[in-house]
């Protein structure tokens, strides 16, 4: 057991019940930090925060949701949650890419949950502008990395058109996509791991659009048909779903650079696919 989770098994009462899978909580950098507890018959996942990082506000947008479309937040303290455990907690991605359809319409439905309107101004959540800042502090690195000038230009460009033409803004997830959708055999489909950030509902399919990181979803037919079943479930429009995916995916593909990954030009294949259908 990691010792940072012990005051945090004190505090809130709770008892190991084993690790969680690593491959569900990827973004953590400690899978230590992760675990199964229990309290009394309660089944939990308790999951410590690092401050400044992408999920530090995790609680507040699980409170926001309110157990409608995602996990129920237990317990919040400046930097740990404590949350329901889906059971069985099957992956959507394990829908794909057979199911793939069926995967992208249980994704809508999710997604329809938790479109409520957006916590008060001073919640102290961020906005997707503030995400689009990556394009300009890591351009360089870009660049240098060998990755194509006209490409980040275009990116950038439709990033900031979308966000000062956006619809009214609610809570995203923010990584909308099939690792962070699990299965409870009583409530469903459940949304788990937000970064909460504003923005238009249209916004938060780009992540699921260009996921799982597979060249078979990086293909134009296959974001194509996948934005159509979204713009005719959720009324988003097409050419806004298809923008966004190509702005988010140039955009990650920086933030990967910026990581420390190593770059290989085979990482724009899914950009290059979206913008083919723009």
């Amino acid at each position: 057991m990691s010792a940072a989770l012990e005051p945090w098994l004190a505090r809130w009462g709770l008892a190991l019940d084993g690790p969680a899978p690593e491959r569900r909580y990827k973004g953590v950098s400690d899978p230590g930090q992760v675990a199964f507890v229990r309290r009394g018959d309660q089944r939990l996942v308790l999951k410590l925060l690092t401050a400044g990082s992408d999920e530090w506000r995790s609680g507040a947008a699980l409170a926001h949701w309110a157990g409608e479309g995602a996990a129920r937040l237990v317990e919040a303290a400046a930097g740990a949650i404590l949350m329901e455990r889906a059971i069985p907690g099957e992956e959507l991605l394990a829908l794909t890419p057979d199911r793939d359809d069926a995967a992208t319409l249980i994704a809508c439905e999710v997604m329809a949950k938790l479109d409520r309107p957006a916590p008060s101004p001073d919640a102290g959540f961020r906005r997707i502008e503030d995400w689009g800042q990556g394009f300009a502090r890591n351009r360089a690195a870009a660049l240098a990395a060998g990755m194509d000038a006209g490409l980040i230009d275009r990116g950038e460009a439709l990033f900031l058109q979308l966000c000062a033409t956006q619809a009214t803004p609610i809570l995203l997830h923010g990584d909308f996509q099939h690792y962070n959708i699990i299965r409870d055999a009583g409530r469903g489909w459940l949304a788990i791991d937000p970064k909460g950030i504003l923005g238009e509902p249209a916004y938060e399919p780009g992540a699921l659009l260009r996921n799982p990181m597979e060249d078979w979803c990086a293909e134009p037919a296959v974001i194509d048909r996948r934005a159509r079943l979204i713009a005719g479930r959720l009324g988003y429009p097409y050419q806004r779903l298809v923008g966004w995916t190509f702005a988010q995916w140039v955009l990650s593909v920086l933030w990967a650079i910026e990581d420390g990954m190593r770059y290989a030009p085979s990482w724009l294949k899914g950009p290059r696919a979206a913008e083919a259908l723009l």
